[in-house]
């Protein structure tokens, strides 16, 4: 549910996967678990996206506000959030003639990212975790949109009056979202999304699978 509004908000996909953490001669001892909120996209018109630098120091601190992810580590540097896209989409717009609310990625970020805060924290319901009633070391939560296509994407300069390029890579949209929690507390929280485009998922997972690799590391007992 969506608080500010009083409704119900749908999202595609939320995919959760186990990571064993391993103790003493590779055992495994306890899981790391990671959460995706995924909002499918097709892209029909042409849109352009806005770029500027990212704000490293807000992207290090929501890495470090979910799962064993320390600063000043070696593995956290490695994190896609910091070292993936040092340039983030900022605003976008597309050719839609559809009012703002209505325009396809105004809707994904906010579908994607309702369902983030709205299920944060909450119980992974991985089949095994439920039959062993145990919780895993640690819970990384992304949110994520998957686009059918980047070939009608386009990026611009944010700071500079630039021609439009192809977007041609996995990107990330940076923002900062105003909402009301299930405590009905109000936040402002900073967030980076994924924008994936469909032909390149492989490519995401991998590095989905590297930050959780290196959370299940972290997690390990010493």
């Amino acid at each position: 549910m969506d608080q500010t509004q009083n409704k119900a908000r749908e999202v595609d996909l939320v995919a959760e996967k186990l990571w064993p953490v391993r103790g003493m001669f590779g055992r495994p001892v306890d899981d790391v678990a990671v959460r995706s909120f995924i909002e499918c996209k097709f892209v029909p018109s042409l849109s352009v996206f806005w770029f500027a630098d990212k704000d490293q120091e807000s992207a290090l601190e929501l890495v470090c506000a979910g799962g064993p992810f320390r600063a000043d580590n070696s593995y956290t540097k490695k994190h896609h959030y910091l070292s993936q896209s040092p340039r983030v989409a900022k605003l976008f717009s597309t050719s839609t003639s559809k009012a703002p609310e209505n325009e396809p990625f105004y809707k994904a970020l906010n579908q994607a990212l309702n369902a983030m805060v709205s299920m944060r924290g909450q119980p992974v319901s991985v089949s095994s975790l439920k039959k062993s009633r145990r919780s895993p070391k640690a819970l990384i939560e992304f949110p994520v949109v998957v686009c059918s296509s980047f070939e009608q994407i386009y990026s611009v300069d944010f700071c500079t009056d630039s021609k439009p390029e192809p977007v041609t890579d996995n990107f990330q949209l940076e923002v900062r979202y105003a909402y009301i929690d299930r405590h009905e507390n109000r936040r402002d929280d900073y967030f980076l999304l994924d924008f994936v485009e469909f032909s390149q998922l492989g490519k995401f997972t991998k590095a989905i699978d590297e930050d959780a690799s290196a959370a299940a590391f972290l997690a390990s007992p010493n």
